[in-house]
């Protein structure tokens, strides 16, 4: 998104990714990286679409591991039988539940809970949490050092499948796409470049904004998440959304045709 906020052609809002998709589902908005199962979804006026090549995702390469995404369990997670999930993103609480049930065979039920992690543990087994609360407890230690178990799901998801975890895409209204499709791809392309050129001053204006330390930050950006998405990135999705489809948790079972963003 790097800036886009400078353009004006762009007005930007900032919002839960879930609420993200919202808005453009209910056409209170055009563009928005949105979690990738809003994708499957099928209510609402307006049907997405997504672009290809750029994203939010774990690396190809292991450990693939992202530290934002974390289940914090108070014993071994196969054993869990209570898991509270995060509300904030629909895709990390699908990844949450496939991977208990198929990699772990955990028998849980799983429930909308509290996104502080201790006070969703004084309750359940085991709580998904995700986004800046969770590079924050994997930073610090705190859980493990409290005596409990922390998995990262994307590294869980990396060695179970050797695949990457594709978390989130731009996702565009199909008239908005239509209208602007001269410049708008090339324009999310070249916010991604610029974006990446400038990690190092990102990682140092957001570091003490996240109460984290600037070189954690750049660690983040720099090794944790990729935007740039290969054929791996595509299995990935694409594997996920069956095993979403088989467990009932979307309508459809293949990963959604994406518009391809020439580089």
């Amino acid at each position: 998104m790097w800036g886009l906020g400078a353009d004006a052609r762009f007005t930007l809002d900032y919002t839960l990714p879930s609420a993200c998709a919202d808005a453009l589902r209910q056409g209170d908005a055009d563009l928005g990286v949105i979690p990738v199962i809003e994708l499957a979804r099928r209510e609402g006026r307006i049907s997405l679409t997504a672009l290809a090549g750029m994203g939010v995702a774990s690396s190809a390469a292991a450990p693939s591991e992202v530290r934002s995404i974390l289940l914090v369990s108070r014993g071994p997670v196969e054993q869990a039988r209570s898991v509270s999930l995060d509300a904030a993103s629909r895709t990390s609480a699908a990844l949450a539940q496939i991977l208990l049930r198929h990699r772990f065979a955990a028998k849980a039920q799983f429930v909308v809970g509290d996104s502080d992690w201790r006070a969703a543990l004084a309750r359940h087994d085991a709580a998904l949490i995700i986004g800046d609360p969770a590079l924050r407890l994997r930073i610090s230690g705190e859980a493990e050092r409290a005596g409990f178990e922390v998995l990262d799901l994307a590294r869980e998801w990396h060695q179970w499948t050797g695949l990457p975890f594709v978390f989130a895409l731009w996702g565009v209204r199909g008239e908005v796409y239509a209208a602007n499709h001269e410049w708008l791809p090339a324009r999310l392309r070249q916010a991604l470049d610029d974006g990446i050129a400038q990690r190092s001053a990102i990682a140092a204006a957001w570091a003490p904004r996240l109460g984290i330390p600037e070189a954690e930050a750049h660690l983040y950006l720099s090794e944790n998440v990729v935007h740039r998405l290969g054929p791996a990135h595509a299995a990935g999705l694409e594997r996920f959304f069956a095993l979403a489809a088989a467990d009932g948790l979307i309508e459809v079972s293949a990963a959604p045709a994406m518009l391809e963003v020439e580089a």
